[in-house]
């Protein structure tokens, strides 16, 4: 069944996660993708991690359904068709650096003259413009300048923790995704093509600051606290095991504390302003949870926790993940076998369209040019794959 993005059609000129992420998420929803890449590697994330003749596990699950094309758009004959391409295109997703899409004649300007109701994802790492923005930029840079390093900081541990993950790649892809399909709405509006900028830097800031700044946000508060809501959440280990506890409201912060046999009957915590206002009294309380828990198994707790009314999950290893038994309820994971890779098990698209259901037609990442004389062929050179191939131009 097609999804809600049949007919669309993207070129892809990004590399690493943020860009083929993006995109990726697209092709999940229906969208068809052409992936430029460049010999002799192609995309630097196919080579790591977990790889395998090239598919690496993130290659795999960001660039799923994607056709590859080896072109390189330095060369006019590699430019004329990338022209053709483009001209076909509904989107254009591109991660240079400022200013090397217009050395490259790839600028929105460029390729809005061949097609002008185009939608142009322009992403870079910290703006077109700026003291920072010639810099190379991966998603470590990003996570320590936007405050996602500094944020990982709590009540027992000041010193800054990078997330152990491609954080500001991810963010900045959905934040991406979601503005393209935006665009293409508009278009559909009559707003016509557009030229879209998003730097990962505002990207990642945007997402940190909704829960995460709150001094920076509300000027004029009780600035005491500390700046994310989220900083005193510690896992609760029990004598086999950890239980992450989420009780910002009164049902489940009494809930908690009935459940371990804490009392909590002190008025000034009675309520989430009471806690609020007495912070040492709240704290006091998720101390003595913690410290009563080591006498409880897991499997005790999370029949106390659910008694009580109280929200909680279970820390899994992320092996466990795979087999918990709400995500085999939910039916998320599929295996299949990469014709490169070998078995292969990804999650499926995540949003679940009821009206126009997605189906993964071709689950596997591309090997590096896959599909380049297909792609070439339809531009109407066909018989000049042989020659282009000869000269340099595609591989």
């Amino acid at each position: 069944m097609p999804g809600p993005l049949e007919g669309i059609r993207i070129l892809d000129l990004s590399v690493a996660l943020t860009g083929p992420l993006a995109t990726g998420m697209l092709v999940d929803q229906g969208a068809s993708c052409v992936k430029v890449e460049q010999a002799p590697t192609g995309d630097l994330i196919r080579w790591i991690g977990t790889s395998v003749k090239g598919i690496s596990a993130m290659f795999q699950v960001a660039n799923r359904g994607k056709r590859s094309i080896v072109l390189d758009i330095r060369r006019e004959e590699g430019k004329a068709i990338l022209s053709d391409l483009v001209v076909d295109a509904d989107v254009l997703v591109q991660n240079f650096r400022p200013g090397v899409a217009e050395r490259l004649g790839v600028a929105y300007s460029d390729m809005a003259a061949l097609k002008p109701d185009l939608i142009y994802a322009d992403l870079t790492g910290y703006g077109p413009s700026g003291p920072y923005s010639h810099r190379r930029v991966y998603d470590t840079a990003i996570q320590a300048q936007s405050g996602l390093t500094d944020n990982q900081t709590g009540l027992y541990d000041q010193k800054p923790h990078q997330l152990r993950q491609l954080a500001a790649d991810k963010i900045t892809a959905y934040t991406a995704s979601q503005a393209i399909t935006a665009a293409l709405f508009a278009r559909q509006n009559g707003a016509g093509g557009q030229h879209i900028q998003l730097s990962m830097l505002d990207a990642c800031i945007a997402f940190l600051f909704v829960d995460g700044a709150d001094h920076e946000v509300i000027l004029d508060g009780d600035h005491s606290g500390p700046q994310s809501v989220a900083s005193q959440v510690t896992p609760v280990a029990f004598s086999d095991g950890h239980v992450a506890i989420a009780a910002p409201d009164d049902t489940g912060f009494h809930g908690m504390a009935a459940a371990f046999g804490v009392d909590s009957s002190d008025p000034d915590v009675a309520t989430a302003p009471d806690r609020a206002r007495n912070r040492e009294k709240h704290i006091r309380v998720h101390l003595e949870v913690h410290a009563s828990a080591t006498n409880f198994t897991v499997e005790e707790a999370e029949e106390l926790l659910e008694a009580n009314n109280v929200p909680f999950g279970t820390i899994r290893r992320v092996d466990e993940v795979p087999t918990d038994p709400q995500v085999i309820a939910n039916g998320l994971f599929v295996e299949h076998d990469h014709p490169a890779a070998g078995r292969v098990r990804q999650h499926r698209p995540p949003a679940q369209f009821l009206g126009t259901p997605t189906q993964m037609t071709e689950p596997s990442a591309p090997t590096l040019g896959q599909h380049t004389d297909q792609v070439v062929a339809e531009t109407g050179r066909g018989d000049e794959v042989a020659r282009l191939r000869e000269a340099g131009v595609i591989a």
